[in-house]
């Protein structure tokens, strides 16, 4: 398997705030493989997540580290060229004897579901223009009613449709 294809595993020591992961995830968040794999405090991590997911990222992080339930979210980050990749990611908080939150362990993978849906938007604006400059306006009302469902669906990433 191609390492930009690869999962990537990391394992979060709370008390310390060092992230240690492998060489997949250094290569999908552009980090430099030795210091992951040394450790590097989660900031650097959350540095190189998309400033419009960035914040829930970091409330759905935070969420499993208080209530102990797995975490699931879907976002994007900068490799080491600033191209935006699409990830999701799971995880875990894992407690001590004494119940407080000591480990955190994970993986990130690729993921092509924002690449899709940002192809699918400007298919149909494409499409709507189309429609719009040839007069046909019940495909033109349909297009945008799916615009509109697209953009629902992904608040952050909303262009005008006019």
């Amino acid at each position: 398997m191609d390492l930009a294809e690869e999962p990537g595993i990391f394992t979060w020591d709370l008390a310390t705030d060092t992230v240690y992961a492998d060489s997949a995830l250094a290569n999908l968040f552009g980090l430099d493989t030795e210091q992951t794999i040394s450790g590097l405090p989660i900031i650097k991590y959350l540095d190189r997540i998309h400033p419009d997911d960035k914040a829930s990222v970091a409330k759905a992080i935070s969420d499993s580290v208080i209530t102990g339930n797995p975490y699931r979210h879907d976002y994007r980050v900068f490799d080491r060229s600033g191209q935006i990749v699409a990830v999701a990611a799971f995880g875990r908080c894992f407690r001590d004897a004494a119940g407080n939150p000591s480990h955190y362990a994970g993986i990130v993978f690729r993921s092509n579901d924002h690449v899709q849906q940002d192809d699918l938007f400007a298919h149909c604006r494409e499409a709507l223009k189309i429609a719009q400059s040839s007069g046909l306006q019940t495909t033109a009302a349909a297009l945008e009613a799916i615009l509109n469902e697209l953009a629902k669906q992904k608040p952050s990433e909303v262009m005008p449709i006019h």
